[in-house]
Parts: C-alpha cells; structure tokens; sequence
C-alpha cells in the first residue's frame, strides 16, 4: 500500500516570500485593471451628468453612480484580495517542486548521490523529476565506476610493488603486463571522461 502522506504537502506556503510577493503583484494589478475598468464605466456617467439638461435627469445619473458606486468598490477590492490567495494557492504546484530540485541538488553537490526526487503528479516541471534523478544515478554509477577502478588500480600497485620488492625475483613480464594494464585502464578511463 503507497503512503500518501509522502506525496502531499502539509503547508501550502513553502517560500512565503515568493509566494506573498507573488500574490501582492497579482492583487496589485487587479486593483489597477479595476480603476481602469472604473474609470470606463464611470467616465461616462460622470459625463452624461455634466450635460444633463435638468435637475431630474442629474438626479437619476446621480443614483445610478451612487448605486454603481455601493456595489462596484468592495466588489473590486473582494476580487483583489481572491485573486491573491489565488496566486498563492496556484504557486504552490510551482514552488514546491523548485523548493524539492533545490534541496535535491544541494544533496547532490554534497555528494549524496543516492538521493532520488519524487514530485506530486499535478505539480508543475513533472519532467525534471526524471532529469535530476537520472543525473543522480548517472552520479552515483560514475562514482562507483572510480572506486572500482582505483581498487583495482591499487591493487595492482601493490602487487608490482611485492614482485618488484620480492628477494631474488624475477618477474619482468609478470610487472610489465601489470603496468600495461595499468595504462590501458587509464586511457579508457581517459577516453570515457572526454566523451
């Protein structure tokens, strides 16, 4: 059975400082599309009521702005204020998977190449997920490569230097078919970093 609680997020404000910022930008441009949206509905009233010819005609303008007036304001400031937690809701599918790739690749510049990153299938830049984890096992698989190859490359040191230290031995070919292998192995290792 899968846990669940691993691919949800308790806290919907992972970089409260983005995420504010985020969400007064996207309050602040809705109040100015409202004093836009204001000043064409109200232009022309205000308009019509300069040129209005009587006192009743200025009248009715005049509660027709009033009304206007009553509904429109706190219906503006409602929607800025929505449209805020809006953005901040919707960052949250963008944001937690940046705050996960960076702390991933912390790990990995630490040299934790074991780590693997698993984000919620909703969110956002799903295809990272793969990237950063292929780039850890490719990591992890280069550093398990180098440790063999420096094992065995000791390994063979060690035994050069036994048969060379060795009382009375003789064994040229045995240590010049190590030291060759030894150098065969360090060209392939050159020829696969340079690829």
């Amino acid at each position: 059975m899968i846990d669940l609680r691993n691919f949800t997020r308790r806290t919907i404000m992972i970089k409260p400082d983005y995420q504010l910022r985020l969400a007064v930008k996207v309050s602040l441009s809705i109040i100015l599309y409202s004093f836009i949206l204001g000043f064409i509905i109200f232009y022309p009233l205000y308009q019509d009521l300069m040129s209005a010819a009587t006192i009743e005609k200025q009248a009715v303008i005049s509660s027709v702005v009033l009304y206007l007036h009553k509904s429109f304001w706190p219906g503006f400031v409602l929607v800025a204020l929505l449209a805020g937690l809006q953005a901040i809701w919707s960052s949250h599918a963008l944001v937690g998977p940046m705050y996960r790739f960076e702390k991933t690749v912390q790990e990995l510049i630490s040299g934790n190449y074991s780590i693997r990153i698993k984000i919620r299938k909703r969110d956002e830049f799903k295809e990272m997920e793969g990237f950063l984890n292929k780039l850890a096992a490719t990591l992890e698989e280069a550093r398990t490569r180098d440790n063999q190859f420096y094992h065995d490359a000791r390994i063979k040191l060690e035994t050069i230097k036994a048969m060379l230290e060795a009382e009375g031995a003789e064994y040229p070919a045995d240590v010049k078919r190590l030291a060759q292998e030894l150098i065969y192995e360090l060209d392939a290792r050159d020829a696969y970093r340079a690829r």
